[in-house]
C-alpha cells in the first residue's frame, strides 16, 4: 500500500510538471507557458534572449566575496549546458565586465592592463560554451592615473544592431569632463568612434543616461547644476539648472535643452524607435528653497521629443499631473508607518520610472512606481551592539499615456503593497510590456484581493499587502486599454500551482521578437517561462 501511495505521488508530481510545461493561459493578447522545475546553478544576474524558448543565462556561483561567473545554455526552457567564464584576455588575468549575445554570438566582455592603457575585449563563445578564438580589442585609453579602474560603459541599441562603448575621464576644477565613445556593428567592427568634451564645467554636471539609436547615433542625458556638486552645504534637490541632450555623432556635439526653471529631477528614461524618435522623460517636481524636503512633492512628467533624421525637437516641456493624482504620503496599512508616522514628520515617497513605450502613432505609453526605503536601529547597551533593519517599500504603480498634443490621455493608479525587509525586495517591483493595443503589468499579490474566478475585487487604496506563502501569493496582471484607458486586474497564476515565485525584476523583454522571459524561484530550485504578445 504504501508503495501504491509513493507511486501515485509522484504520477501526480510528474503531470503537474507537465501541465506547466504547456500553454497555461491564453487570450487574445498573449499566450504563456512554463518549463519545468530545475536546480539553480548560481544567482541569476542577466537573461540574454537567443531565439523564443531558447536564451543564455548570466549566474554568480559562490558567495559575496569569492565565486565564479557562469554562463548557462537553455533551449526549451530547460537547462542544456553550463561552463564557468574563464577572466583571461590577452596579457593575463582580466575583470569580468558583461556579456551579451549579439547576431548570434556569445560574447563575454573583459577588461585589463595592457602597455600603460586600459582595454576592453571581447571574447566569443563557441555554442559548447567555450572561448573560441582569441579575444576582440574593442576599446581602449591611456591609464589616467595610478590604480585607476577600467570604467568602460557597455550599451547595446535595442534592435541589437549596434554597440556603444564610452568611458570617462574625470576633469579637474574647472576643466570638462573628457569622454571616448566606439560604436560597434553586430560584427564588431568599430563603425565611428572618436572623443568628446561636454562644453559645461563638470563639476557642474552629472550623466544621467547613454543610449545608442536603432541607427548607431549616440545620445547622452546630462543635468546642469546652479551650484558645484561637492560644496558641502549644496542640497542635491535643490541643484538643477537645466537639462541637455547631446547627439554625438563624428566627435560634433549637437544639443538639445530644456530650462528647469526651479523644478527638480527625480528620474531619467531614454528611449527611440526605428522610425527616428527620440524620446527623453523623467518626474519633475517643484524645487522651493524655503521649504522642507519632505514638501517638495512629484508634479509631472518632462519630455524632450527629438526627429532623430533632422535634428528637430518635436516637443519639450512639463506635462502635469492632475491635481491630488499623486499622493506622496505613505499608505497607511503597514502597522510599522502607522506607529512611525505618530512620532514624527511624514516622510515622501520616491518615485521612479519603469518603462517607457514609444507607439507607432507617435504616441507613449509609460509606468513611475512608488518606493521607499527606510532603515530603523536598536542599541542593546548589554553588549554595546547596534542592530539595523531595513525595510523595502514597493506600492502603487502610476500608469500613463501622453498622447501627440504633449497632453496626459489618461492616467491610472494600479494600487498594490509589497514590503520586505534586508533583502532589497527581490520579489518586489513588476514587469510591463505592450502589444500597441494594451500596456500589461505582472506582480507578485495576495490571494485575498480576488474572488474564486481570479477576479479583482478590492475597492482602489484598500487591497491587501503581497504575500508570498504557499497558500496566500499569486501573480497578478493588469491589463490597461491603450486607446480607451480601461483598466482589468486578475489573478495570472498562483504559487501553489507554479510550485515557485515570480521574480518580476529579472524578468527579459526581447521586443525583437514580442517575448517575455519569465523567472521563478524557490529555495535552491527555478523556473523559466515564456510569454508571446500578439501585436
Amino acid at each position: 500500500m504504501i508503495y501504491k501511495s509513493i507511486i501515485l505521488i509522484i504520477c501526480i508530481n510528474m503531470l503537474n510538471n507537465s501541465i506547466l510545461s504547456q500553454n497555461i493561459y491564453k487570450n487574445n493578447s498573449f499566450e504563456l507557458a512554463w518549463g519545468e522545475m530545475t536546480k539553480s546553478p548560481g544567482s541569476l544576474l542577466e537573461i540574454l534572449p537567443k531565439q523564443d524558448k531558447s536564451f543564455y543565462s548570466l549566474r554568480w556561483s559562490g558567495g559575496r566575496a569569492f565565486g565564479t561567473y557562469r554562463i548557462v545554455d537553455h533551449n526549451n526552457l530547460l537547462q542544456t549546458n553550463q561552463s564557468r567564464i574563464k577572466q583571461v584576455a590577452a596579457a593575463g588575468i582580466a575583470n569580468f565586465e558583461t556579456a551579451h549575445y549579439i547576431d548570434n554570438q556569445l560574447y563575454i566582455f573583459l577588461s585589463d592592463k595592457v602597455d600603460g592603457r586600459l582595454v576592453l575585449f571581447a571574447q566569443p563563445y563557441s555554442q559548447d560554451l567555450k572561448p573560441d578564438g582569441s579575444c576582440v580589442k574593442v576599446a581602449s585609453y591611456k591609464i589616467p592615473k595610478l590604480n585607476a579602474k577600467a570604467n568602460f560603459k557597455i550599451i547595446i541599441a535595442q534592435n541589437n544592431k549596434y554597440i556603444g562603448i564610452i568611458w570617462e575621464v574625470p576633469g579637474r576644477k574647472t576643466i570638462s569632463d573628457s569622454y571616448g565613445y566606439v560604436i560597434l556593428n553586430n560584427q564588431l567592427h568599430d563603425i565611428r568612434h572618436g572623443d568628446y568634451k561636454i562644453p559645461i564645467n563638470g563639476n557642474l554636471t552629472s550623466i544621467n543616461e547613454y543610449h545608442v539609436s536603432s541607427n548607431g547615433d549616440l545620445f547622452i542625458g546630462v543635468t546642469e547644476h546652479k551650484r558645484p556638486k561637492d560644496k558641502i552645504f549644496t542640497k542635491p534637490y535643490q541643484n538643477f539648472k537645466a537639462l541637455h541632450v547631446y547627439k554625438i555623432r563624428d566627435n560634433e556635439l549637437t544639443e538639445f535643452s530644456l530650462i528647469l526653471d526651479n523644478k527638480r529631477i527625480d528620474n531619467i528614461s531614454i528611449s527611440s524607435n526605428d522610425k527616428g524618435d527620440f524620446t527623453l522623460s523623467g518626474i519633475y517636481g517643484i524645487s522651493d528653497p524655503n521649504e522642507n524636503r519632505r514638501n517638495h512633492k512629484v508634479e509631472g512628467v518632462f519630455i524632450i521629443r527629438i526627429d532623430i533624421s533632422v535634428d528637430s525637437i518635436l516637443f519639450k516641456g512639463f506635462i502635469p499631473f492632475k491635481k491630488d493624482f499623486i499622493n506622496m504620503n505613505f499608505n497607511v496599512k503597514s502597522t510599522f508607518r502607522s506607529k512611525r508616522n505618530k512620532k514624527r514628520a511624514q516622510e515622501l515617497y520616491n518615485y521612479k520610472i519603469r518603462d517607457i513605450f514609444m507607439l507607432d502613432d507617435g504616441g507613449i505609453v509609460g509606468s513611475i512606481e512608488q518606493y521607499y526605503i527606510s532603515e530603523r536601529s536598536s542599541y542593546d547597551s548589554r553588549t554595546g551592539l547596534t542592530s539595523t533593519i531595513y525595510y523595502y517599500y514597493y506600492d502603487d504603480i502610476i500608469a500613463f499615456k501622453i498622447g501627440n498634443n504633449a497632453s496626459f490621455e489618461w492616467q491610472k493608479k494600479i494600487n498594490k503593497s509589497q514590503i520586505s525587509t534586508n533583502d532589497g525586495g527581490p520579489f518586489s517591483s513588476y514587469s510591463s510590456f505592450t502589444n500597441g493595443k494594451k500596456i500589461f503589468f505582472i506582480f507578485n499579490d495576495n490571494l485575498k484581493n480576488y474572488n474564486e474566478n481570479g477576479k479583482f475585487i478590492k475597492t482602489d487604496g484598500n487591497c491587501y499587502s503581497f504575500n508570498l506563502s504557499r497558500r496566500k501569493n499569486v501573480a497578478a496582471i493588469t491589463e490597461i486599454d491603450i486607446e480607451s484607458g480601461m483598466k482589468l486586474r486578475s489573478m495570472l497564476f498562483s504559487r501553489k500551482d507554479l510550485k515557485s515565485i515570480v521574480v518580476p525584476k529579472m524578468f527579459k523583454l526581447d521586443p525583437e521578437t514580442n517575448n517575455l522571459l519569465l523567472y521563478s524561484l524557490l529555495g535552491g530550485n527555478e523556473r523559466f517561462g515564456i510569454l508571446k504578445f500578439f501585436k
